[in-house]
């Protein structure tokens, strides 16, 4: 019997699986999906094209980190500029979102109104628990309920008043519309930009799901170790 076990082949869990077949250890990788790894950063099949569940970026600023990536999936990834888009009133809108083009997309009127939400956000904050709150304080909610509620809602099918604020913090760290617009005004020196900003990053040449199904088969590829698809754990006995 293995001495190490890891529940679910998501990216931590085959993380965890990668170093431990590694060091020479024996693990067992229980995953309940019967066909796919990499959790939701799996990549899928359909009629032979292969896609993505959601949107996913390899950005960082750590060299081992880099490292690792490369590693896991030698000379498997390109830099790719960023190209995503939100449709709003059948028109299409830049995520993150460009100030003057969304101005200019929704119109005086809308962009007056959105202006008067943010400030009013600013003076009477919210208090804040979860993800709505966190965007309405940071963009006003004419532009929160425009553009983030309901792409957040269908990728992650929770309501943003029931997902916790620290999550919006780290999802969209150190973006605000403040921040828009001081970069639109005054270009960041030296490249220096938000994360939620960057516009180009790593990607691996087959789809997100093409570095954890590397992982993976580093991981069968040691003596001892394995994985049982479709295997759902309902419980733990130490």
């Amino acid at each position: 019997m293995e001495r190490h076990v890891v529940v679910g082949a998501g990216p931590a869990g085959l993380t965890a699986a990668w170093h431990l077949a590694r060091l020479g250890e024996e693990v067992c990788v229980l995953e309940a999906d019967p066909e796919r790894v990499g959790g939701l950063a799996c990549t899928m099949e359909l009629e032979g094209h292969r896609y993505d569940v959601g949107p996913h970026r390899f950005y960082t600023k750590s060299d081992e980190v880099l490292r690792l990536w490369e590693t896991m999936l030698p000379g498997g990834f390109v830099e790719v500029r960023r190209l995503t888009r939100v449709l709003y009133r059948r028109k299409l809108f830049a995520y993150p979102l460009e100030l003057r083009k969304t101005l200019a997309g929704i119109g005086p009127r809308e962009a007056l109104l959105s202006g008067a939400s943010f400030a009013r956000a600013r003076l009477l904050p919210r208090r804040e628990a979860s993800f709505e709150d966190w965007v309405i304080n940071r963009f006003g909610e004419r532009l929160y309920r425009a553009f983030f509620k309901t792409y957040t809602e269908k990728v992650w099918g929770v309501p943003c008043d029931e997902i916790d604020k620290d999550w919006a913090a780290q999802r969209i760290r150190d973006l605000s519309l403040g921040k828009i617009v001081r970069q639109a005004l005054v270009p960041a020196r030296n490249g220096a930009r938000p994360k939620s900003l960057v516009d180009r990053f790593r990607y691996p040449r087959r789809g997100a799901g093409e570095l954890w199904e590397a992982v993976l088969d580093d991981v069968l590829s040691r003596d001892g170790s394995r994985i049982e698809m479709g295997s759902p754990v309902v419980r733990l006995v130490r």
